[in-house]
């Protein structure tokens, strides 16, 4: 159930907005003059270029005759309000929530709009980056995307007061038309098109206040409903293009391995098989269809070499990192002096694993190389990231690369990697002809990109008064930001190869961790609100031969975790109770004592008597612009953690549509439980031990708790929304857990802790 306030919901049901579905390899063109950032908007007139400098195709929303003064809404003279929506849609809501955005200053009904998903085109960048992630894709576009609509709106009314040969101060726009103020004459925005195609774009387009927001705010109908529930959304394994084969990639069984030798003479005699390719991350088998390429591929023989993954373990990583001397740590925060700080000291080792994404659309792509340069359609994070490790590998300009983005059945951070369009683009190369790998579950979840492990000590001071007098955070984890491609953030007047050399060496120096440290290995560690007057947080890096990624909620997930079980222990250490301890110490951080006020009232903390058997724990954490406060009642039954209900308070600022922000906030404890139980990747020899959902088990239906959630009211502007909820669960289930067993819980998955303790406890 969610508190969500409630407008009221029509006895009829809406028409759905409209998704655009578009195919084809296309002719190349550049659309300039469209919009800057933030702040200023500068919309230029819809001039047209044709340039040699970027791939792009004609789109939904390029008609001619169309009043189109941005790269981002068009309208046309029979009333069509088509808008492309440059945020990847992976089930967050993002689609809807851009169209609310823009019929908000639009003033037209949001079932109205036809939506579209942009192409890689550089003209898209002018709403910002071209990415989803970080929880960006709301707040990041929270004002350009107005200010586009804002301008548009503007252009229309001018036009009408021309039309008329009035003033606009007695016009106004209001459900797609433009209106007098004496009610006497309306126009359509199509009636519109000729006389606003020659107005200028006015550069401080005025947005309206919150408080005359009509659509912003509301719960509104997602806008993709129609077509999923029709099953007429195309995501990237449905993608169908001309003469397209289908492939199955074999890749390395160890991590760093390489095919030695290929004997595949039975599989190219197989029906359908078009061809067995050798390629730099393992073996593809291409065929007309892809059971074909499936059944293939179990007929081709390849010995692979060792690789110096198979020296690599996690069991001796572990081992590793708890004898680490840790020469390289350096200082990210250093406030007062802890070691000067007085009191009994408490001290704890936290522990936390890699982790997989596991979305339930594996990894796919279809890519077409030709003489013109690479087509490639994929579910994807970013298609900047995509057109530069597609334009390495095949040593052509980005610009030359088109991505085209279709629904994602789920990223979490994965969809942001290249993997399998690099193997799409080497596979259409060889056979010249467009090539669709699909992967195999077992290929996803042994993929390469995970979660990083991490190990942290965290000591505190606390004096007889029970108050904590200081606070050290060591941590190891392996960098995100040393395992990217950063190629993709220079400019492409840098030439292609110095740019791999500039970001190569620029990971080098984030791992070497002397003149910069990764920033995100100790997020959450950092700025929690407590008022603490002597911390010193550290951070040691290490490489291993797997490659570590941002997962939901990325530092948060593992700092956040060991400091809300950490204050915890404090509490139990001062004889305090955890609610009130936490309330001692956050006097001066409103948002963070709003939430955690609203959850212990959420939940009846201190008022309910739970079930015999039943523990609760709590846990606040502040992650990407928003607050969250979680209560989870569980309890141990037979051994196994069983949680009850989930209680979470979320301010997110502005929530632009509380319905899908609470969908988020579910989906986000759905997620970050089955992680904090049972979500582990272990490694022996280079081998990932996990496969499918068997080994690698993700919560069933009958597992999931009652979840009670409120969005709070809170800032004019909105914070983040799909990952803020993940950042204090597993905190407050380890809470939990101790407040009912007695077990304190520093290692996860907590499952396999869990049972490990009352082992020991039996011998």
């Amino acid at each position: 159930m969610s508190d969500v306030e409630q407008t009221g919901t029509p006895d009829e049901p809406k028409a759905e907005p409209k998704l655009g579905r578009r195919r084809g390899i296309g002719r190349r063109r550049f659309l300039l003059g469209m919009v800057a950032g933030t702040g200023a908007l500068c919309v230029y007139g819809a001039a047209r270029s044709m340039s040699l400098d970027e791939r792009s195709t004609l789109e939904m929303g390029d008609i001619e005759g169309a009043f189109k003064p941005n790269a981002f809404i068009t309208i046309t003279p029979d009333d069509r309000v088509i808008f492309a929506c440059t945020k990847a849609e992976m089930g967050q809501g993002t689609m809807t929530g851009q169209a609310m955005l823009i019929a908000e200053e639009l003033e037209v009904p949001l079932e109205k709009i036809e939506i579209y998903f942009a192409d890689s085109a550089k003209k898209y960048t002018a709403l910002g980056p071209h990415i989803t992630g970080g929880s960006t894709g709301i707040s990041g576009s929270y004002v350009p995307a107005r200010e586009v609509a804002a301008a548009t709106r503007m252009m229309l009314v001018s036009a009408a007061a021309q039309k008329w040969g009035v003033s606009e101060d007695g016009l106004r726009a209001e459900a797609g038309r433009v209106v007098e103020a004496s009610g006497d004459r309306s126009v359509t925005y199509g009636e519109l098109v000729e006389i606003a195609n020659t107005l200028k774009v006015p550069e401080k387009p005025k947005l309206k206040a919150r408080k005359d927001f009509r659509v912003i705010g509301t719960p509104a109908r997602r806008v993709d409903n129609h077509a999923k529930v029709t099953g007429t959304a195309e995501f990237g394994i449905d993608v169908q293009v001309p003469n397209m084969a289908k492939a199955v990639m074999l890749h390395p069984p160890r991590t760093d391995a390489k095919a030695l030798s290929v004997d595949a003479d039975d599989a190219k005699k197989m029906p359908g098989v078009v061809d067995v390719v050798t390629t730099e991350r393992g073996v593809g088998v291409v065929a007309e269809k892809y059971w074909q390429a499936l059944r293939a591929a179990a007929a081709v023989k390849v010995e692979w070499s060792e690789g110096e993954g198979s020296k690599f373990s996690t069991s001796a990583l572990w081992d590793e990192l708890r004898s680490s001397e840790r020469s390289r740590a350096r200082d990210v925060l250093d406030e007062g002096k802890f070691d000067e700080a007085q009191g009994t000291l408490v001290e704890a080792v936290y522990e936390v694993p890699y982790l997989a994404h596991a979305p339930m659309e594996p990894m796919n792509a279809v890519a077409h190389v030709t003489d013109e340069g690479c087509e490639v359609w994929t579910g994807n994070q970013g298609p900047i990231l995509i057109q530069e490790a597609v334009a390495r590998i095949l040593d052509i300009e980005r610009s030359e690369v088109l991505v085209h983005t279709p629904f994602l059945g789920g990223a979490f951070g994965r969809r942001s990697h290249p993997e399998a369009v690099l193997e799409a683009a080497w596979l259409s190369k060889a056979v010249g002809r467009p090539v669709q790998i699909i992967w195999s579950r077992e290929s996803d979840t042994r993929g390469g990109r995970y979660r990083p492990l991490a190990w942290s000590k965290v000591q505190a001071r606390v004096d007889d008064a029970g108050t904590v007098t200081g606070l050290s955070y060591d941590t190891q984890s392996q960098s995100i930001l040393a395992d990217l491609e950063l190629d993709s953030l220079f400019p492409m007047w840098i030439p292609l190869r110095l740019r791999h050399w500039i970001g190569r060496n620029s990971t080098r120096v984030i791992s070497s961790n002397v003149l910069i440290t990764d920033v995100l290995a100790t997020e959450g560690a950092t700025n929690h609100a407590y008022a603490i007057p002597n911390q010193h947080v550290t951070y040691t890096p290490f490489a291993t031969p797997f490659t570590a990624s941002w997962w939901r909620s990325v530092g948060f997930s593992i700092n956040s975790f060991v400091i809300e079980g950490f204050i915890d222990e404090l509490a139990h250490a001062a004889n305090k109770e955890p609610l009130a301890f936490r309330r001692s110490m956050l006097a001066e951080a409103p948002r963070w004592l709003g939430v955690l006020d609203a959850v212990a009232e959420l939940s009846g903390w201190g008022e309910r008597t739970l079930a015999e058997g039943t523990g609760r724990g709590i846990a606040v954490a502040e992650a990407f612009g928003s607050f969250c406060a979680q209560v989870v009642e569980a309890r141990v039954d037979d051994g196994q953690i069983v949680v009850d209900t989930v209680y979470c308070v979320l301010d997110c600022g502005l929530a632009v549509n509380p319905d899908l922000v609470a969908a988020q906030m579910e989906g986000s404890i759905i997620f970050g439980l089955t992680a904090a139980i049972w979500g582990e990747i272990t490694v022996e020899g280079g081998v990932v031990q996990q496969g499918n959902f068997d080994t690698y088990r993700l919560m069933r239906m009958h597992e999931t708790p009652t979840i009670v959630t409120k969005v709070m009211e809170g800032a004019d502007e909105p914070g983040g929304v799909g990952e803020p909820a993940v950042a204090p669960l597993a905190g407050a289930l380890a809470n939990a857990i101790f407040d009912v067993s007695g077990k304190r819980l520093r290692r996860a998955p907590l499952q396999n802790e869990l049972a490990r303790q009352l082992a020991d406890t039996t011998l």
